[in-house]
């Protein structure tokens, strides 16, 4: 039998949004070996550990990016703020493709597993706080303050993703990253 070779950065993708469509209660290792073209043997020879390792991986993906689009981009001090914070949102819309997708952090968040993932979880939410605070800081926000606001943002951005996936309109995200600079500098 011939073995199967799939890139592992398109396995990576596949796992994420497998994990964000279906959450971990739903991703079956069916439907995971599927979606990235392995046999389940395969998987657990990538993944020796299950599925949780994969929802992990999937988990350390996204916080990749977060440090990457979110966390370095703000960190950029040779951009101007507001120009760092438009490549900050439309990073975010790119992700959620328009407000289409749903979050993985939310995904993994709810269901029987979902203590196996909190920590990562909140250190995701907490990496992408931290990327708005910094920006509010150098738009002239006090500490505390930007911190409460880049708390804010998390929440909005969370509670419109909830309302797209549950109403089909995407106008709820588009509206909160829209409202992005304006909660930032309240």
């Amino acid at each position: 039998m011939r073995t199967q070779k799939v890139n592992s950065e398109n396995v990576d993708l596949k796992l994420f949004k497998t994990f964000s469509e279906l959450g971990y209660d739903g991703a079956s290792m069916e439907a995971l070996a599927k979606a990235t073209g392995l046999k389940k043997a395969s998987l657990y020879h990538r993944f020796p550990n299950g599925k949780k390792e994969m929802a992990k991986h999937a988990l350390e993906i996204v916080e990749q990016w977060i440090l990457q689009c979110i966390v370095a981009e703000s960190a950029n001090k040779n951009v101007p703020a507001t120009a760092r914070l438009k490549k900050m949102i439309n990073a975010i819309d790119e992700l959620y493709n328009g407000g289409a997708n749903n979050c993985l952090l939310r995904t993994l968040s709810v269901g029987t597993d979902a203590d196996a993932f909190k920590e990562g979880v909140t250190n995701c939410f907490n990496l992408l706080a931290d990327g708005f605070t910094d920006i509010a800081i150098d738009l002239g926000i006090s500490a505390d303050k930007a911190r409460q606001n880049a708390k804010l943002i998390n929440l909005t951005i969370q509670g419109s993703l909830v309302l797209t996936g549950a109403t089909g309109d995407n106008s709820y995200f588009k509206n909160s990253l829209d409202r992005v600079p304006e909660l930032l500098a309240a």
